[in-house]
């Protein structure tokens, strides 16, 4: 009788009974068998999704500004990830030290730099990494601190001018040692500048008569605290400016001079004050010109410079505005105390430094 085994005429129970015990004794007889190898399954790749919440703005010659990114493991098993981050500016900015990234070590908990590379073959840009790997679970994520900031230079670098309206950050995931690219983003981030100006300068000034009084103000618009900030004013080498503190009293700033064939300045707050991020300073000033002063126009310039040489007055990172010109009039001249409203100037940009 032959059976069917599994829908198909097969070999007797018998037949494939003596199959088996040939199979066994070869076996114990310490011969060979080859058996077929079961099938492979192919390892999933890794994938992964990108997230990048990065600042709608930042401050020219500021402080960075913090931002996030996380990364998202979509894949069913463990992976190593990598953060490329890439930086094109649309300006002219001065050298490897103008655009800054920075990371926050998870370990650590302490800022680090990504170091990056300028590329200048085309439009300039600045290429780097963060210096490490991170190993996230299957389906798991982990967000990462990171800060981008316009810096133009190092601290105290002196004429350090520039100019960039907006930079794009690509920021590129890579997976594994070979960093494969797993997904890419790109933001875009505008550059502002804080905004120095004058309030309400009255339009005339007796020679060696009574001060006149008026309003130095500083805006800063942007995300970024400023440090090493010189906020000043450019006045006549006659004038005496002088500033009210707190308490209401008035004290008399020294003047300062960076050529022969430039006017004075004072600093209205030091060489190195510093402003908050969205915030305004004011600072009432009086100006008084001694009886020397020649009569007719006189400016009054109004200037802020980041990061200025110490030994350098009025050189750094420079932003000026329409200043006021005050007219030197003699003493019992008709109409000396009137006033003229001045409005704020929009920045200039790429003002070349301490002009």
């Amino acid at each position: 009788m032959r059976t069917t085994v599994f829908g198909r005429q097969g070999r007797s129970r018998r037949t494939v009974g003596r199959a088996a015990a040939t199979v066994l004794a070869t076996a114990l007889a310490g011969g060979t068998v080859l058996l077929a190898a079961p099938t492979a399954s192919a390892s999933p790749m890794p994938t992964g999704k990108l997230k990048v919440n990065a600042p709608a703005s930042v401050g020219g010659a500021g402080q960075p500004v913090e931002f996030t990114e996380t990364i998202t493991n979509t894949g069913s098993q463990k992976a190593d990830y990598h953060l490329h981050l890439r930086v094109t500016g649309d300006g002219q900015v001065p050298g490897e030290h103008a655009i800054v990234i920075d990371y926050r070590d998870p370990a650590k908990g302490t800022w680090k730099s990504v170091p990056l590379n300028v590329d200048r073959t085309g439009s300039l840009a600045y290429d780097g990494e963060v210096p490490r790997a991170f190993e996230i679970p299957a389906h798991s994520s982990v967000t990462l601190r990171l800060r981008i900031g316009v810096p133009m230079g190092l601290p105290h670098d002196g004429a350090s001018n520039g100019w960039l309206r907006s930079m794009a950050l690509e920021s590129r995931l890579g997976i594994g040692a070979r960093g494969a690219a797993a997904d890419i983003a790109t933001k875009t981030i505008k550059v502002q500048n804080i905004s120095p100006s004058l309030g309400r300068v009255p339009a005339t000034a007796v020679a060696g008569g009574a001060p006149i009084e008026f309003d130095a103000v500083l805006k800063n618009p942007t995300p970024s605290n400023y440090i090493n900030v010189a906020n000043t004013l450019g006045v006549d080498s006659h004038a005496t400016v002088q500033v009210r503190q707190p308490n209401g009293t008035w004290t008399t700033l020294k003047k300062f001079y960076n050529s022969a064939d430039e006017g004075a300045g004072v600093y209205l707050q030091g060489r190195d004050s510093s402003i908050r991020a969205n915030s305004t300073t004011t600072v009432r000033v009086r100006v008084s010109y001694d009886a020397g002063t020649p009569l007719g126009p006189t400016d009054i310039g109004r200037c802020v410079y980041v990061n200025e040489r110490p030994t350098l007055p009025f050189r750094g990172t420079t932003t000026c505005v329409q200043g006021a010109t005050v007219q030197i009039v003699a003493p019992g001249t008709k109409g000396a105390k009137g006033q003229s409203s001045v409005k704020p100037a929009p920045s200039t940009k790429g003002t070349s430094a301490g002009k």
